[in-house]
Formats: C-alpha cells, sequence, structure tokens
C-alpha cells in the first residue's frame, strides 16, 4: 500500500480584485475524496469545484488549504474571516456557523472488508461490532449516537489497514467516499457497505462559515451555489469524478 503524508495544500482562487469583501476568505478543508483531496499540487474534487464556481460567480476572493479536519473545523469556529467544508450541518454545529449550501450529499455507510460474513439489517445488530471513525467527523458523532461504540484514529485512512488487519470490524464513512477513498489507497474491492442508516439530511455536507463572515458576502455565495445546481454545472462536476 502506498503510504501517504498529509501536508498543508493553499491553492489561490477567485482572484477577481472585487472590492467589495474586506480581504480575501480562507476556506479550510480535509482529504475527504472525491469531494475534498490533494491532486497534482492543489485542492481538486466535487466539493472544491462548486465552491470555486460559486466563488467566481459570487465575485469573492479566497484562498484553500488543506489540512487534518480537527484542525481545519477549529480555524472556522476560532477565526472571523474562514470557513469550511465539507462540513455536515447538525444540532452541535448549528449555531457556530453561518452555512452555504448545501454543495454535496454522501450517505452514512458502515463497511466491512469484502470477504466478511457480516450482515446487518438493523443499527442495533452492529452494536456487537469493533467499529472504526475519526477525530471531529460528524458521522462518527451521528452513529455513536445511536448507541455504537467507535475507535477512533487521527486521520480517516488509517481506518483501512485497521480493517484489513481485523483489528476493527467495521468502518463508519460516507458511501462514495469510502469506496474512492478505498480504491485510491489500494483497497480496491477489498471492503464492500453491509449498512446505510441516517436521514438524508443527515449526510448533506455544506460550506460553514465564521459568524464573522459578512452576511452579505454568506448571502452571494448562497445564491451562487444555487445556481451551481440549478444550471446543471454541479451535476457535471459530479460525473468527472465517477
Amino acid at each position: 500500500m502506498r503510504k501517504r503524508t498529509l501536508i498543508s495544500l493553499i491553492l489561490v482562487v477567485g482572484a477577481l480584485g472585487t472590492g467589495g469583501t474586506a480581504g480575501a476568505l480562507t476556506l479550510t478543508t480535509e482529504d475527504y475524496p472525491p469531494f475534498n483531496m490533494p491532486e497534482g499540487g492543489k485542492v481538486s474534487g466535487i466539493s472544491t469545484e462548486i465552491v470555486q464556481e460559486a466563488l467566481k460567480r459570487a465575485k469573492v476572493d479566497a484562498k484553500i488549504e488543506l489540512l487534518p479536519w480537527e484542525r481545519a473545523l477549529s480555524m472556522a469556529k476560532g477565526q472571523a474571516d474562514v470557513c469550511v467544508y465539507s462540513a455536515v450541518r447538525n444540532a452541535e454545529r448549528e449555531k457556530l456557523f453561518k452555512w452555504i449550501g448545501p454543495l454535496v450529499a454522501d450517505e452514512i455507510t458502515l463497511f466491512a472488508k469484502a470477504d466478511s460474513p457480516i450482515k446487518i439489517s438493523s443499527l442495533d445488530e452492529a452494536k456487537k461490532y469493533k467499529v472504526g471513525g475519526y477525530n471531529g467527523d460528524a458521522y462518527g458523532d451521528f452513529v455513536e449516537k445511536q448507541g455504537l461504540k467507535l475507535e477512533r484514529v487521527v486521520q480517516d485512512v488509517q481506518n483501512l489497514p485497521k480493517l484489513a488487519a481485523g483489528r476493527i470490524d467495521l468502518w463508519v464513512g460516507g458511501a462514495k467516499s469510502g469506496v474512492f477513498k478505498a480504491g485510491r489507497e489500494g483497497f480496491k474491492g477489498k471492503i464492500k457497505s453491509v449498512y446505510q442508516l441516517g436521514d438524508p439530511k443527515d449526510s448533506q455536507m455544506w460550506l460553514a462559515c465564521n459568524k464573522g463572515v459578512p452576511d452579505d458576502v454568506v448571502n452571494k455565495l448562497n445564491e451562487a451555489v444555487k445556481s451551481v445546481v440549478s444550471d446543471g454545472t454541479a451535476d457535471k462536476i459530479g460525473k468527472k469524478y465517477q
């Protein structure tokens, strides 16, 4: 398996000189393919391209930083000119941010090894297994609230070798991102979905902005994201990553 070292990547986008924003925004994100990920020295992915197009249409300047998730989330909580994506909008986070989106959705899924005999027809049946998640992840928080106990790691990719080695029985992730990530990390065809859970809204992911970001900027970006979705651009972007 290819060893990966997560580094901070910065991509300057939307340098439009609009004059309408007091300084450029910083958008933080994590390595969560195919929605946000490093590629060719840049930050790419479905959510990233949707956000970039929205920035262009709204004439808002921004730079994007790829960081470990807890750091990315913490920066958006604590710095007035920072937003974070792709962030699940849940009750705990609702009042912490101003929300733009949704950008994408990725159904909450429990994965097992492809050759595992595990079959699950209810969440209660999953409670007897060791389940892997990662720090700060809203999907992990969701399943814990449903009664599952998680073994958390710092970065989500650490769960794949743990699953392969039998150190965990199940891995909680996104239906699309889990399969994409497995293929990228050398585990293509070695995992399978055994259970999906949650309301569709639980899997929607947004751009979450610090409350210090001006309302007019948030409103312009919300309108721009809506236009990217409504005119079919978002669908075209998604198909590039299938």
